[in-house]
């Protein structure tokens, strides 16, 4: 046992005092009395109450120094060692993933996990350094070496539900660093997975209780001609057979409901057809409810199939048309320079030369430009050398490229203008808007230049065209939760924000390099904004739960030595001081009873 407030002893100097209360001689009252029949029994008692005389049982007496004794061994604050031995640090692991959301004895996984570390550190010994950590989609060190145990209690308190895949061993090397600063450690992992504790001084508490689950894995389209084919995948996680409905919704109209029935482990394929109009999204949902909520819906963007129609006025320029045939949703049109061009289109390309007169509509790119066009002044051709990109969104993915060009016309930059790549100082492609419409430059002819030769010719192409028509920059539309999405604004954009299910809003700073997004925990499908000087731009992306990973909450997880706690937490000792003051109460009410009666 360890006491604490070993200073509190100092109050056991009470306890002689107590003693001398009781054989200090009494002072009594002089009264007259009619007869001497008593005085033999007064004299006894006047014998008894004799100072410093032997002293006789007595109960009182008794339980007063017991209670004195409590009460100062309380204030002394022991504690009594349970088990193991005592450590100076305690470092509090804490599962977050999703899978922890499951069911458990009336709440969560997550729940228990945090009333069993509240128990550990409640009874932890006074001044030992206390460390959090929350391990979801990255192990996060709540609070570090802390020796308040209130501050320890609400961080713990604080730890959040997430819909996040993770490993809490990838925990182990961060408690690997910290214990490195300890004297003796005790590291305490409470999750429903397996921990592998060979190199660490760790205990695992387990709260995998198996529950029955029913996930949605996967919800799939193609869309063709109004018409929508879908594909659903379910997941039975139970030990029984189950049959679900499943409700296919677009945007919020119900399109299908399908019946479905599986036998335990099984996964199936559900198919589904809809002819639809103006579809966004999609989205499907298990009726009823069962061991984890959060895998009950999933979620899917429909792109557009619009194609966008380019025509390329040129000579012969296979580079240019080998980077537009592997664009998705563009449409190559070709022509030669002069010949009159019927109908409209998307994005004009004129590769070294321009048409008397530029089409009222449409975006425009200008490779080789001519002297004397209307967009750009052109002061004849220079010498090139080698050319690098500049720092831009459009030139992401190429920002170590290098190639070499033999000549470049000489054109001044265009304060419209923003420089993508340069070649000795000298502009050799921008873009920008030029009387509200969007422009792209290249200064050089493909064909004197080394850069359709590089990996990231058709990268660059494909931003550039992104840009040009708005078409799809190639980053997936779907996401897990907790993943970072990578987003690409458009250059001229002025202001953007993302709206979560919730309609929460976050700004997303415009400024380069772009953050990812990563307030993805919450499932559902997410709005990005972006606000242009006339016109406004949303895209959508949807973020559903990782059932992968996280929605078997059937199988009972074990520690890398094949054991499981079940949920008892690793208790080193208890501070006893509670129960003592709970005994000198129990004491002072027995005192009283023997007083009445006159024990």
């Amino acid at each position: 046992m360890k006491l604490f407030a070993p200073w509190a002893l100092w109050f056991l100097g009470s306890i002689p005092l107590i003693i001398m209360m009781y054989i200090l001689k009494q002072k009594f009252e002089e009264r007259e009395i009619s007869s001497v029949y008593l005085w033999q029994q007064v004299l006894k008692d006047i014998e008894v109450n004799t100072p410093w005389q032997k002293l006789k049982k007595n109960l009182l007496l008794l339980l007063q120094l017991l209670a004195a004794l409590l009460l100062v061994l309380a204030l002394s604050d022991p504690f009594v060692t349970l088990k193991g031995t005592d450590y100076s640090n305690l470092i509090v692991v804490i599962d977050n993933t999703g899978s922890m959301n499951a069911v458990y004895d009336g709440g969560t996984r997550l729940q228990k996990a945090k009333d069993l570390a509240e128990v550990l550190i409640k009874n932890a010994a006074t001044g030992t350094q206390i460390t959090v950590i929350s391990s979801g989609r990255q192990p996060k060190v709540e609070l570090s070496n802390t020796t308040d145990k209130q501050e320890a209690l609400r961080k713990v308190n604080a730890i959040r539900t997430t819909n996040s895949s993770g490993d809490i061993n990838d925990a182990i090397s961060l408690v690997k660093a910290l214990s490195k600063q300890a004297l003796t450690y005790k590291a305490v992992f409470y999750t429903d997975g397996g921990v592998n504790l060979e190199d660490i001084n760790g205990e695992l508490v387990s709260v995998s209780k198996p529950v029955d689950n029913l996930s949605l894995d996967m919800l799939s389209h193609t869309l063709k001609d109004g018409k929508l084919k879908m594909l659903v995948r379910i997941t039975n996680h139970s030990s029984t057979e189950a049959a679900r409905e499943i409700t296919i919704y677009g945007n919020e109209n119900v399109l299908d409901i399908k019946t479905v029935e599986l036998k335990p482990g099984e996964t199936k394929s559900v198919m589904s057809e809809a002819v639809v109009n103006e579809v966004t999204y999609i989205w499907a949902e298990i009726n009823g409810s069962d061991g984890l909520e959060s895998d009950n819906v999933v979620y899917d963007i429909v792109k557009p199939s619009k194609l966008q129609k380019v025509m390329l006025v040129s000579q012969s320029n296979l580079f240019i048309e080998k980077a537009f045939s592997i664009i998705e949703n563009v449409e190559l049109y070709k022509s030669n320079p002069g010949d009159e061009i019927e109908g409209e289109y998307d994005l004009y390309i004129y590769d070294g030369n321009m048409p008397s007169k530029l089409p009222s509509k449409g975006s425009i790119m200008l490779i080789n430009p001519p002297a004397g066009n209307e967009i750009v002044s052109v002061a004849g051709e220079i010498e090139g050398g080698r050319a690098k990109a500049e720092q831009h969104l459009l030139t992401k993915f190429i920002e170590n490229t290098s190639f070499g060009v033999s000549k470049l016309k000489s054109i001044e930059l265009p304060y419209w203008a923003d420089e993508l790549l340069d070649v000795e100082g000298s502009p050799a492609a921008f873009t920008g808007q030029y009387r509200d419409r969007k422009v792209a430059v290249l200064s050089f002819d493909l064909h004197n230049s080394d850069f359709v030769l590089t990996s990231e010719y058709p990268i660059f192409m494909h931003n550039l065209a992104g840009y040009l028509i708005n078409i799809s920059t190639g980053e997936k539309s779907a996401y897990q939760s907790g993943e970072a999405v990578n987003l690409n604004p458009v250059p001229d954009a002025v202001s953007a924000f993302v709206e979560n299910p919730s309609k929460k809003v976050q700004d997303i700073e415009l400024k380069y390099p772009i953050l990812p997004f990563e307030n993805t925990e919450e499932v559902g499908i997410y709005r990005l904004v972006q606000k242009l000087e006339k016109e406004e731009l949303q895209s959508l992306f949807a973020v559903n739960f990782p059932s992968d990973t996280e929605s078997n909450t059937l199988a009972q997880q074990v520690s890398s030595d094949g054991t499981t706690d079940d949920g008892k937490a690793f208790i080193t000792g208890r501070r006893i001081a509670a129960w003592l003051l709970v005994l000198v109460l129990l004491l002072a009410f027995l005192e009283w009873v023997v007083y009445i009666h006159g024990y």
